[in-house]
C-alpha cells in the first residue's frame, strides 16, 4: 500500500496539487530518514553533542550528564516516537535540543503551554520519566500523544494557580505563538525563572515563521540594546504587514527581567535535518515588575 499511495503522488495527486498552487509531501518525520553507517552516525552525534555542550555552557546550564551519552540516547529513542509528522511542530533537531535541556535543567514539573500534537511531551517524558507535566493547549483534538500521567487543559496557562508548584524544580516550556514578552512577565510574576522558548525569531528573521507572535525573545533583547531607537520592526508576510514598536511598554518590562538569553544553535549544520529555533530564559529571582 504504501508503494502504491507513493506512485499515486508522483504521477497524479502530486501534478494536479501543484498546478493549484500547493506540495504534496508525505506524513513522514525527517528522523525517518538517518544515517546507517557507524562511522557517519557517530560523526552526526559527535557533532551535535559538541554544539549542544557548546551552548549549555553559553547558557549557563550545569549538565552533570554526558552529553555525547544524552545525543546517542535520544538517537535510539525518536524512531520510536508515536507522533508523525512532517510540517509543524518539532522535527529532529528541536525534540533533540528539548530532550537534552531536559535532562540537564533536571525539572520535577514542567508545564507545557502549546502541545500541538503531543510530540514534545513524549519528548519531554522521556527525558524526565517522573516529572509531572501540565499540558495547556486551546485546542487538544489534533494530538497524536496523550501522556497517561499527564494533567491537560485548554485553558491559558496563566489563569491557572501554580502557586504549590516549586519554582526552582519546575521548567515552563512555551510553543504557543504568543507574544514572549508577556509569557516573560507571566512567569515572573508567578516566580518561575527557568523558560525555554521555541520560535524565538529575530525581527530580520521572522518573516519566515508562520502566526509570529511578538514581541520575541530576539527582538526584546535587541532592541533593549538598541536604547533610543524609535523606528518599529516591520516585516510582510502572506500580503499582511506587521509592526513591532520600538517603544513598547512590554518589551521594557521584560528586558528588565530577563538575567540571560541564549538561543541555540540550530544544528542544521550538525546534522542535515530542519533547524531548530530553542532559546533558554533565566529571569532575575527577584525583580520587580
Amino acid at each position: 500500500m504504501p508503494r502504491l499511495m507513493e506512485r499515486l503522488r508522483r504521477r497524479w495527486l502530486g501534478p494536479l496539487f501543484d498546478r493549484l498552487g500547493y506540495d504534496l509531501v508525505p506524513a513522514i518525520p525527517d528522523w525517518a530518514h538517518r544515517p546507517v553507517s557507524p562511522h557517519e552516525v557517530a560523526q552526526l552525534l559527535d557533532n551535535a553533542a559538541a554544539r549542544l555542550g557548546q551552548d549549555l555552557a553559553a547558557a549557563g546550564i550545569a549538565c552533570r550528564h554526558d552529553v555525547r551519552a544524552l545525543v546517542g540516547e535520544f538517537w535510539e529513542l525518536i524512531p520510536r516516537a508515536p507522533v508523525r509528522q512532517r510540517r509543524g511542530g518539532s522535527g529532529f533537531n528541536g525534540a533533540l535540543q528539548l530532550f537534552v535541556l531536559m535532562r540537564a535543567l533536571e525539572p520535577d514539573c514542567v508545564i507545557e503551554s502549546g502541545v500541538f500534537r503531543g510530540l514534545t511531551t513524549w519528548v519531554i517524558r522521556q527525558a524526565r520519566p517522573d516529572a509531572r507535566i501540565f499540558c495547556r493547549d486551546p485546542d487538544l483534538s489534533g494530538l497524536q500523544y496523550r501522556d497517561p500521567a499527564a494533567t491537560y487543559c485548554t485553558q491559558d496557562w496563566s489563569t491557572a494557580d501554580w502557586s504549590a508548584l516549586d519554582p526552582a524544580r519546575t521548567v515552563a516550556f512555551f510553543d504557543d505563538h504568543v507574544a514572549q514578552a508577556r509569557r516573560v512577565v507571566e512567569a515572573r510574576a508567578r516566580g518561575l525563572t527557568r523558560l525555554v522558548f521555541d520560535d524565538d525569531a529575530a525581527g530580520h528573521r521572522i518573516h519566515t515563521h508562520g502566526g509570529p507572535a511578538h514581541p520575541t525573545i530576539a527582538m526584546v533583547r535587541a532592541l533593549h540594546e538598541a536604547g533610543g531607537r524609535s523606528e518599529p520592526i516591520r516585516w510582510q508576510r502572506n500580503g499582511r504587514v506587521f509592526e513591532q514598536p520600538a517603544d513598547d511598554p512590554l518589551v521594557r518590562k521584560a528586558a528588565r527581567l530577563i538575567a540571560r538569553a541564549h538561543a541555540f544553535d540550530d544544528l542544521h549544520a550538525a546534522t542535515g535535518y530542519s533547524p531548530a529555533r530553542l532559546t533558554y530564559v533565566q529571569l532575575h529571582p527577584e525583580v520587580g515588575g
